[in-house]
């Protein structure tokens, strides 16, 4: 392995000293001092302090209870297999943003890690000891109910710890990236990479009492279970729609989509198949412009419940309507 050298993005300005998976896709993390019991549907698990729990979860539409609040939520199955932590305490969690570079690399400069440190930092509004101030920093926080890894994409997770080294390699040449072949830094070989951490809130103020004594506070509110926004479908163009025959056609790919979120268990998604693709819909543009010229009004209330419906998609947990 190459001799490498920690550099940790961790630098702010007067607040600061600078200083140097394999994983089920669900967990329900407790990270506080006192046990919890959280219910799934009908399942109580009970959740020890400073503790993440795997869970087998079904796909489909599912209520999540705990301390006297309830939410109705949706898990997309087949559509989006991603990695996702159930946050029912509403705790803040943090993504670290961890620097690799090669010392023995003449582009590992220090210019270089200032350039990485600026263009990989996010603005965030922090309470450093007794002043709340907004900073560039390179992680980020949330206190969702539901964190997607597609949202972050952490490498390392939750008690899983930053490793003092890593091992860089070229991406493997592909039909998709052949242009990299005569890239000159591809063929200088890889001397930086990037990774992202999860930390439960304690354990980030612990990793950043190694380097400083400053006392950082996040600012995230909990948002009741009943306020939480819901990811729904409502169209506000359907009854714009000029030809009643495809303002029925839409309206009835709408209620097969909610008939989709009704579901619940492995067939959740195997006779949904057009309505979650759109085929139909797609074919149906076609007929309604060849039918009606210069007409959009089917395909701009089509392209709003593609909108909606991506939301699904792209996410694996979602909140609901009851």
């Amino acid at each position: 392995m190459k001799k490498l050298i920690l550099l940790s993005l961790l630098c702010f300005t007067g607040l600061f000293t600078s200083c140097n998976t394999s994983s089920n896709p669900y967990w329900i993390d407790n990270p506080t001092n006192d046990p919890i019991t959280v219910y799934i549907d009908d399942t109580a698990y009970d959740i020890p302090p400073i503790t993440k729990l795997e869970i087998d979860l079904a796909y489909g539409k599912h209520q999540l209870k705990f301390n006297n609040q309830e939410l109705t939520f949706h898990n997309g199955g087949r559509t989006n297999k991603g990695q996702a932590i159930i946050n029912p305490t509403q705790s803040t969690y943090i993504f670290y943003k961890q620097l690799f570079m090669n010392e023995n690399d003449e582009r590992a400069t220090e210019e270089y890690a200032s350039w990485a440190l600026k263009t990989q930092s996010d603005s965030i509004r922090l309470k450093v000891n007794d002043t709340i101030t907004t900073i560039f920093v390179p992680f980020q926080a949330s206190n969702n109910i539901f964190i997607s890894k597609s949202d972050f994409d952490w490498k390392y997770n939750i008690d899983e710890p930053m490793p003092e080294g890593l091992r860089l390699t070229n991406p493997i040449i592909t039909r998709n990236n052949r242009q990299l072949a005569n890239d000159p830094n591809y063929q200088a070989g890889k001397f930086q990479e990037t990774i992202y951490k999860i930390y439960r809130e304690q354990e980030f103020k612990d990793f950043i009492a190694q380097v400083s004594e400053d006392k950082l506070t996040f600012l995230l509110e909990k948002t009741p279970y009943a306020d939480l926004p819901k990811v729904r479908i409502k169209l506000t163009k359907l009854n714009d729609i000029t030809d009643p025959e495809y303002r029925k056609a839409l309206e009835e790919q709408v209620q097969e989509f909610n008939q989709w979120l009704d579901m619940k268990g492995s067939k959740s998604t195997d006779e949904f198949k057009d309505v979650l693709m759109g085929q139909q819909l797609n074919k149906l543009k076609s007929e309604f412009l060849n039918k009606h010229p210069q007409d959009y009004s089917f395909n701009q209330a089509v392209a709003e419940f593609e909108e909606q419906k991506n939301l699904f998609m792209r996410f694996q947990l979602n909140i609901i309507e009851k």
